[in-house]
């Protein structure tokens, strides 16, 4: 690969954080978009938050997309604006507001085979760094000295975490030890990605 083609490719994968938020959504406007009464007038959205069933419909709704106990969701603080959400849940809100419809979200709130999807580090790096390159270049790249630098770049963008948070998962490129809710938000991030990058291109 010439050092042409190695740039553009670089950049190429780098877009992910064009695509995606930089900021996380609050969840009580994340449930709003999510019920599609976001666009309401303030008193409509009120008389829909106070309508009975709404606050189970957003535990329901939370815990399913996060992959969460729903007693945990509930230690979050008052239903919907659950105050004490962690950041990494918020960041995960974010990307699947990106990556999911309305509709889609509503219906997950009533499913109950819904399983939170997961990607794990080296898929989501498969996916970006990796994505496209031929068998030999991809052995070049991940033995590259700069490669590891590339990857907790990446992690640490797409989940708004320190590098040195990253160190102890593990220097396996595998990174064994990463918690599973992150995997989740990196699952959500990438269709996140995907969803943007086509609707790029069919613009």
């Amino acid at each position: 690969m010439n050092v042409k083609t190695s740039t553009h490719r670089k950049m190429h994968n780098y877009k992910i954080f064009q695509y995606l938020s930089t900021e996380s959504i609050e969840p009580r406007e994340f449930l709003r978009y999510c019920f599609g009464i976001d666009k309401f007038t303030s008193e409509a959205i009120l008389e829909e938050e106070i309508r009975f069933g709404y606050s189970t419909r957003c535990i329901n709704l939370i815990s399913k997309l996060l992959g969460m106990q729903k007693k945990t969701v509930r230690e979050w603080g008052d239903n919907p604006n659950f105050e004490g959400m962690p950041q990494h849940a918020r960041k995960t809100c974010s990307y699947a507001q990106i990556a999911l419809s309305p509709k889609v979200l509503t219906g997950i709130a009533s499913r109950r085979d819904y399983t939170a999807p997961r990607l794990s580090a080296m898929q989501f790096v498969e996916e970006t760094l990796l994505n496209g390159l031929s068998p030999s270049e991809r052995l070049k790249e991940v033995s590259s000295t700069k490669f590891r630098g590339q990857y907790l770049t990446l992690l640490s963008e797409t989940l708004k975490i320190s590098k040195r948070t990253i160190y102890l998962w593990g220097t396996d490129i595998e990174l064994p030890k990463m918690p599973k809710y992150h995997q989740h938000t990196l699952a959500y991030a990438f269709a996140a990605y995907r969803k943007k990058q086509q609707q790029s291109i069919a613009a």
